[in-house]
């Protein structure tokens, strides 16, 4: 894809020296992480880090100090990926868990109101 002109970018060169990660690291974990790090492009070809690129690499490097491995945190980032786009977390959830609850729980009182009548009048 294109880069944009006014977007604010590094090269892989810079982005390697300000956060200390060998070049060959940052092109492996384009390739180990297919569509959640894909770097901007020059019409030349050149790879342009944005600062979602950044923060993502930050994260990598963060779980891969705590001893995850390359699969863990790439599930680790698709699912943080999904909770952003879907607008969910455990609270959202939490509260539409209750709220199916009471519904079930009004329905459930109401169908066996209904029964309950029924059998009164036969």
């Amino acid at each position: 894809m294109p880069m944009e002109q006014h977007e604010q970018t590094l090269s892989i060169q810079d982005l390697s020296l300000k956060l200390k990660i060998p070049k060959s690291t940052l092109r492996f974990w384009e390739r180990e992480f297919e569509g959640l790090l894909v770097p901007l492009r020059t019409a030349g070809g050149q790879r342009r880090y944005t600062d979602e690129h950044v923060s993502i690499i930050k994260k990598i490097r963060k779980l891969r100090g705590k001893g995850l491995s390359l699969p863990d945190i790439f599930g680790n980032l698709m699912r943080e990926r999904r909770k952003i786009k879907s607008g969910f977390n455990n609270s959202n959830i939490d509260f539409l868990a209750n709220r199916l609850a009471e519904i079930v729980r009004d329905e459930l009182y109401r169908f066996f109101d209904k029964e309950d009548k029924e059998r009164i009048r036969l």
